[in-house]
């Protein structure tokens, strides 16, 4: 698809219906942009919901919308004699181009193809041998073709694909690039909803940021559509809109040096448990990776990212640790006992105030989790025990940091002023919580553990060079 502003007039059905309706779509891929305009010289009973509209162009071109949303607009003029015109502008979540369905439950997919940013670079296989030939002076350049990365599953299988390219553009000079594109194929073993098939996009582009670390987009998207004749020939079509996101005038963050982020050659052998791992738990885990992302993707302050990563650590050990210090039975058995004890007018106040109290509280939770493991005979002993912790004079003062600025930040207690932390101090225990955030995700994709705390004692010793660099330019030390 060209990068640039289109206007495509042609005829158009609502919900497949028999009636066309004149109008133009105009799409801005820069903008992320797309919308239909209708005109009609009768006012027209459009939804305001459709689930689809399609058309074929004058130029030749087919579109479906879906997940529409229509507005409308009457006016008059002299130019037409004061007769009123009617204009519908229709928005939708999914614009398919190369396609017109008649019916909205057509509207499936066999599979899709897509790319995210700085997929090329979190995928790198390396593709080219280069030989020199001392007998004849020359260089003799070879590629190979790279084997696909793949996971499968009982809904659909999963690949990283390469293909290699000389880039000589039909002429031949003294210079040659050769290139390796990456994509991402999702094969599906039945017809497929593009909703949901564009929630498992996402799901890997958030898998890839979590490997990388940065803001990751999907780039491009199309799909070969499922054709109930099979003798048809299967069209690839592009898919867009402003449910995908992909708009190209963002500002995205390159990939720095391959050990600060977890590429693919690292875990390429263990790849498709960790993706299965990845989808199996997404939903049980969403409301962290929602939280943890929302830093990523949102411009706010740091003090609201902080209680986002905080919103998600609570989030994380309320769903896979254990979520009561007593067995109920004994809790409901203790709370009894207390509301027996408190006169009648006061236990409706009480109880309530007791709802939680079998429940760990924030300082419980960071207790367990600032303590990665707290096995003494493991070969890693050391680095675990100061994984998290190695600024602080002890777990204990972190854990009060964290709790005194969340709960000051939460509620605005000016009790509390004093004891938060703020300005670059909070800067460096937010890039912390991400830190361990991360550390415990990719604990969960069943990942090489050796792996993960490498990365991790490399991300938590950049915030302790940070911070001593911070040391330094306050006391005077350094100048830049």
């Amino acid at each position: 698809m060209e990068n640039t502003k289109q206007l495509h007039y042609g005829e158009w059905f609502i919900n497949g219906e028999e009636t066309s309706i004149n109008g133009v779509i105009e799409i801005n891929p820069l903008e992320n942009s797309y919308s239909l305009t209708l005109y009609s010289d009768t006012a027209l009973s459009i939804p305001y919901y459709p689930d689809m509209v399609s058309g074929k162009t004058y130029d030749g071109k087919a579109f479906t919308l879906y997940k529409c949303r229509t507005g409308g607009s009457r006016s008059t003029s002299m130019v037409h004699d004061y007769k009123d015109k009617f204009t519908y502008t229709i928005t939708s979540d999914y614009l398919l181009e190369g396609v017109a369905f008649d019916k909205v439950e057509d509207i499936l997919i066999k599979d899709a193809y897509f790319r995210v940013t700085n997929l090329d670079k979190w995928a790198f296989q390396n593709a080219v041998d280069v030989k020199f030939e001392e007998e004849d002076a020359e260089h003799i350049i070879t590629t190979k073709m790279l084997e696909d990365i793949a996971h499968r599953n009982e809904e659909f299988d999963l690949k990283i694909t390469y293909m290699t390219s000389p880039d000589y553009k039909y002429k031949f000079t003294s210079s040659l690039t050769i290139t390796t594109y990456v994509q991402v194929e999702l094969n599906f073993k039945k017809p497929t909803d593009i909703v949901h098939a564009h929630s498992l996009m996402n799901q890997v582009r958030d898998f890839c940021s979590l490997c990388t670390t940065v803001p990751t987009f999907i780039e491009e998207i199309s799909a070969v559509p499922h054709y109930p004749n099979d003798q048809e020939i299967k069209f690839p079509i592009k898919i867009y809109g402003q449910a995908v996101d992909t708009n190209l005038n963002r500002n995205k963050e390159d990939l720095k040096l391959p050990f600060d982020y977890i590429s693919l050659e690292k875990i390429k052998d263990t790849f498709d448990t960790c993706m299965g791992n990845w989808f199996a738990k997404n939903e049980k885990l969403k409301p962290v990776i929602d939280c943890y992302s929302s830093v990523k993707y949102h411009r706010t302050s740091y003090e609201r990212h902080f209680l986002n990563l905080v919103q998600a650590l609570e989030a994380f050990h309320r769903l896979t640790r254990k979520n009561n210090i007593l067995p109920r039975a004994e809790h409901r058995a203790r709370v009894k006992t207390i509301l027996e004890a408190v006169p009648p007018e006061y236990q409706e106040l009480v109880k309530g105030r007791l709802s939680y109290a079998n429940e760990p509280t924030l300082y419980d939770r960071l207790e367990e989790l600032l303590t990665p493991n707290d096995d003494y005979s493991h070969p890693e002993a050391g680095r675990y025990h100061h994984l998290f912790t190695s600024d602080y004079e002890s777990k204990e003062a972190l854990i009060i940091d964290i709790k005194n600025t969340r709960n000051y930040n939460t509620h605005f207690d000016e009790r509390l002023r004093e004891k938060t932390v703020k300005g670059e101090k909070l800067v460096q225990l937010t890039m912390l919580l991400a830190a361990i955030i991360e550390y415990y995700l990719l604990t969960e994709l069943e990942m090489d553990e050796k792996t993960i705390l490498d990365i991790t004692w490399d991300k938590v010793r950049q915030i302790s060079t940070r911070k001593e660099l911070f040391t330094h330019m306050k006391d005077g030390k350094v100048s830049m």
